[in-house]
């Protein structure tokens, strides 16, 4: 179980390069997510303990002060050490300039993780946006202020490398592109495999065979994953019924979504929701009132 404490933005001014959410979460022994595929990039660092992550054949072990990063659209999975779990923050973020500004960072495909000796700038900076939760234009630019430092403390000054977009570029298969595509934009509608091959114009043979060799699970496996994966953000970050969120994650019998729910997570939607418990976020409250003064818009 991870024990977490999360902020989401919901109205946005600043497209470029913005900020969806960000978290705190401390995990139990052999706590895992995934594997699943998420629609915004996310950047997670350690604070405390250790942990696997895991993206395509590449398996990281990472300890406190160094983090990852997750790209949207693709297939990872990390867990916490058993003996020594790690404890993290998060940003999740998005925007049409996004990419370049990774780049910039030196974050592509082949460089997904990196380190940093700010551990406790970086922490003050997400405690500081969990606590400013207030919708207003004039706390999203200070939110959004304190976003643009976090990345300040990634950056590396001896790190020098020419943006090119084209560089280190996949030779993915266009049909792949297009079944994830498909699925991404339709998933809600209760999809099956069939309506995937036939969309794209392929056989489930053939589909099964490039996600297999691409991505290393069946078409079906994804798309469960996929509709999981939203099915846990909706819990976690939204207050609809439980038969609600299985309707919009395309499960249109909700007793069949929650007996899968348990099987692949290993409790029940509601328990699920319910695993941070009210007494857990007011310590957290307290905890984040402890380190910094609060600010007052």
């Amino acid at each position: 179980m991870e024990q977490s404490f999360v902020l989401q933005l919901t109205n946005r001014q600043i497209q470029d390069f913005y900020l969806c959410f960000c978290g705190y979460g401390k995990c139990d022994g052999l706590h895992s997510f995934g594997p699943a595929v998420r629609p915004n990039y996310i950047i997670h660092y350690i604070l405390d303990g250790e942990g696997d992550y895991v993206v395509a054949d590449q398996r990281y072990h990472l300890k406190a002060g160094q983090g990852f990063l997750i790209e949207p659209d693709t297939l990872t999975f990390y867990c916490a050490s058993q003996d020594n779990p790690w404890t993290y923050v998060w940003v999740g973020f998005s925007g049409q300039r996004a990419p370049e500004y990774l780049y910039h960072l030196g974050f592509n495909h082949n460089h997904l993780v990196f380190q940093s000796s700010e551990s406790c700038r970086i922490q003050n900076l997400v405690f500081e946006m969990l606590k400013n939760n207030k919708n207003s234009l004039k706390n999203e630019f200070y939110l959004h202020g304190l976003f643009y430092e976090f990345f300040s403390c990634l950056v590396d000054e001896d790190f020098h490398r020419q943006y090119n977009p084209d560089r280190h570029r996949e030779n993915t298969n266009r049909y792949l592109r297009k079944a994830v595509a498909y699925i991404q934009q339709h998933f809600s509608e209760g999809l099956q495999v069939a309506d995937v091959a036939e969309k794209v114009a392929v056989s489930r043979v053939y589909l099964y065979q490039i996600f297999s060799e691409t991505l290393g699970v069946s078409p079906k496996e994804y798309l469960t994953n996929f509709c999981l994966t939203r099915a846990m953000e909706l819990l976690t970050l939204s207050d609809q019924a439980v038969e609600d969120v299985a309707l919009s994650c395309g499960f249109k019998n909700p007793a069949a979504f929650s007996a899968l729910f348990k099987k692949r997570i290993g409790t029940t939607p509601t328990r699920y929701r319910n695993s941070v418990s009210a007494a857990y976020r007011e310590r957290m409250k307290e905890e984040l009132g402890s380190l910094l003064p609060a600010k007052r818009f």
